[in-house]
C-alpha cells in the first residue's frame, strides 16, 4: 500500500486544537487548553514518549548528548568563521523536547530583554507583562517573593550539592569587584552565584514531567508519539489541520480552533516552508506552492557561542575522580538511596553575569563554571583523567545573524542549519572580552591555589591573533537557537504580538522561535514562558472570536 493509499484509509480525526511538537512549549499548551474540559487538545511528537532512568537523572545527561532516540543530533553546515567547522546542535526528540535532555539550568534572562521586545513593537512582552507568567510557572524551593514563583508545575531549586572548589570559584570572582548575587532571577541578574536548575530532590522536572504527567488522565487531552509532521493543511489561507505520519502511515488530524507549532528555532521554521509559508523565491525553487509569502521564516537565527577552557587542579578539587572508575559507582549507589550528591546536579554549579564594558545597560558576558572536565569524543563526552574544573564564557546577546533553510521536501531532510557565528566583528572582541575575564578568575584567589595549569595557550602565544584563532578554533554552540520565527510588526516578522502567524489564519507558532533577540541567559525557561502566556493569549482571543 501506498503511503498515498494509507492516508486515504486512515480515518481523519478532529481536536479543537492541535499542538506540532511535544518540546518545552508544547506540554504546557496541552497542559493549559485541556484543562477546559469543553476543549480538546492533540499533542504531537516526533520522539517517543518515554522517560528513562537517564532522562530523570540530572547526570544522565552524557548518556543523552548522542542518543540518536531521543535526540535529532543536529549539525550545522560548516560555519567559515570557526575554521569551516560543523558546530552539534543537540535537540530533544522526545516528549519532553529539550527539557529532556538539556542541563537543566533555569535562567530568565535580563529584565531589559523584554522591554526591548516591548519597545520594538510587541505589546504586551514587556518584563512587567511577562513576570506574571515566569512566577506562575515556578515551584520555588527557596520559596517566593516579588519575583518568584511558588506552586507551579515547574520545580527550581538550588541543589544540595556544593563541590569546595565551587565556592572558591564564587570567591575569585567576587575579588574581581562583582556583586554577590543569590538570584539571578530576582531583582538584578549582574553578579556571581550558585546555579538553579529545573531539578527536585534530585530528579529532572521536564516539561513533560511538570506539566503533562499531571493532565494525563483528562480524557479530552491525547499524546500521540512517533508522530513525523509532514505539512499542514490550508484551505483558502486557513490551516484546518495536520498531515502526519506515524509507524510508516500518513494520519490526517483536523483542528476546529487552531493549530499550534511548537518545533523550535529549527523545526518551526522547517514545517511552516514545507506547508508553503516562507520566502517565496527560496520556496519556488524547492518547487513548493506559496501559501504565504513570509520572507522572515527561518532568517534571524541567534544562538550563544561558548569559549570552553579547561584547567587541572590539584587532587581534591575536582570531581572528576568522583565520575570515574570505581567511584563513580559508589555515586550511583549514592544518588540511587538518597537521591542526592553530585549526579543529582545539573552540568554549571555556579555562574556569574558581568559587564565588560562601564558604558553597558545590563551584563554582556555569562561565565559558567563545572566543578568537573571533560573532552567530547565521537560518540559520548569523557571525563578526563586527571583531576579538572572547566570555565565557559560567552556573549549574551550576539549580533551575528544566521538562518535555516530547506534542504529538500520531505520532513525527513534534515535543514540546513546556517548559524554564521562571529559574522559581526563586536562579536569577536565581546569574546575576547569575556574569555579575558574567566581568565582573570582563574589567576585570582582563592580559585589560582587550586589550579596546576591551564589548557590553552602557551604564555608566549597569548596574543591577540592567535587567541582570535583559539576561539575559532574551539568554540562551541550553548545549544539556544531562538528567532526563526519572530515576533514583531516589521516586514521580516513571522508572527505579531499575539504569535499568529502573519497572513494565514487559525495558526500561531509558540516556542524559541518568535523571540524577536535572544534574551542574556538560558532559553528553557523564557520558552515555558512563552507558551505560558500563549495560552492565555488563544484562550482571550476564542473569547472574542
Amino acid at each position: 500500500m501506498s503511503k498515498a493509499d494509507s492516508v486515504a484509509n486512515n480515518t481523519p480525526e478532529q481536536f479543537d486544537y492541535i499542538i506540532v511538537g511535544a518540546g518545552s512549549a508544547g506540554c504546557v499548551l496541552a497542559n493549559r487548553l485541556s484543562a477546559d474540559p469543553a476543549r480538546s487538545v492533540l499533542l504531537l511528537e516526533a520522539g517517543p514518549d518515554v522517560e528513562t532512568f537517564w532522562v530523570r537523572a540530572p547526570a544522565g545527561l552524557p548518556f543523552l548528548f548522542q542518543n540518536s532516540n531521543l535526540n535529532w543530533k543536529s549539525s550545522s553546515e560548516p560555519v567559515a568563521n570557526l575554521c569551516g567547522r560543523e558546530i552539534y546542535w543537540p535537540r530533544g526528540k522526545i516528549v519532553g523536547g529539550s527539557s529532556a535532555i538539556n542541563g537543566m539550568q533555569h535562567v530568565r534572562g535580563n529584565a531589559l530583554d523584554y522591554d526591548d521586545w516591548a519597545a520594538a513593537g510587541n505589546d504586551g512582552w514587556a518584563y512587567a507583562d511577562v513576570l506574571p507568567y515566569f512566577k506562575r510557572m515556578e515551584n520555588n524551593l527557596d520559596g517566593g517573593d516579588g519575583w518568584r514563583g511558588v506552586g507551579g508545575p515547574l520545580q527550581v531549586s538550588r541543589g544540595s550539592y556544593r563541590h569546595p572548589v565551587t565556592r572558591q570559584f564564587v570567591d575569585a570572582v567576587a575579588a574581581l569587584r562583582v556583586p554577590l548575587n543569590p538570584d539571578f532571577n530576582g531583582r538584578q541578574q549582574e553578579g556571581v552565584g550558585y546555579s538553579q536548575f529545573t531539578i527536585a530532590r534530585g530528579v529532572r522536572s521536564s516539561a513533560a514531567r511538570a506539566y503533562l504527567a499531571p493532565a494525563r488522565a483528562r480524557p479530552n487531552m491525547v499524546v500521540r508519539d512517533r508522530c513525523l509532521a509532514h505539512h499542514l493543511l490550508l484551505v483558502g489561507g486557513e490551516v484546518v489541520g495536520v498531515l502526519y505520519e506515524r509507524d510508516g502511515a500518513l494520519f490526517r488530524a483536523f483542528a476546529a480552533r487552531e493549530t499550534l507549532i511548537s518545533c523550535g528555532a529549527v523545526g518551526s521554521p522547517q514545517l511552516l516552508m514545507l506547508s508553503g509559508i516562507g520566502p517565496a523565491d527560496e520556496l519556488r525553487a524547492r518547487g513548493l506552492s506559496i501559501q504565504a509569502d513570509l520572507p522572515g521564516v527561518g532568517k534571524n537565527l541567534q544562538d550563544h557561542l561558548a569559549v570552553n577552557v579547561g584547567y587541572e587542579v590539584k587532587a581534591g578539587m575536582s570531581m572528576n575522580a568522583a565520575l570515574s572508575g570505581w567511584r563513580k559507582y559508589m555515586r550511583g549507589v549514592q544518588y540511587l538511596v538518597t537521591r542526592g550528591g553530585p549526579l543529582a546536579m545539573g552540568t554549571s554549579h555556579a555562574l556569574a553575569f558581568v559587564r565588560t564594558r562601564a558604558d553597558l545597560d545590563r551584563p554582556d558576558v555569562q561565565i559558567s563554571f563545572r566543578p568537573w572536565s571533560f573532552t567530547f569524543e565521537s560518540s559520548k563526552l569523557r571525563v578526563h583523567p586527571y583531576p579538572g574544573i572547566q570555565i565557559a564564557s560567552l556573549q549574551l546577546r550576539p549580533r551575528s545573524r544566521g538562518s535555516v533553510a530547506l534542504n529538500g521536501t520531505s520532513a525527513r531532510d534534515a535543514p540546513a542549519i546556517r548559524p554564521n557565528y562571529l559574522s559581526d566583528p563586536e562579536d569577536v572582541q565581546c569574546a575576547l572580552r569575556a574569555l579575558q575575564f574567566a581568565r582573570d578568575i582563574s589567576c585570582t584567589a582563592p580559585l589560582r591555589d587550586s589550579i596546576v595549569r591551564e589548557h590553552l595557550l602557551d604564555a608566549e602565544d597569548r596574543t591577540e591573533e592567535r587567541t582570535i584563532e583559539f576561539l575559532r578554533r574551539t568554540a562551541q554552540s550553548l545549544y539556544h537557537p531562538v528567532g526563526t520565527c519572530k515576533m514583531g510588526c516589521d516586514a521580516d516578522a513571522v508572527v505579531d504580538s499575539r504569535l499568529r502567524v502573519r497572513g494565514i489564519r487559525r495558526l500561531r507558532v509558540v516556542d524559541a522561535s518568535v523571540m524577536p533577540t535572544l534574551v542574556g541567559g538560558n532559553t528553557n525557561g523564557p520558552t515555558i514562558m512563552i507558551a505560558e502566556k500563549a495560552a492565555d493569549l488563544i484562550r482571550e482571543d476564542e473569547m472574542l472570536a
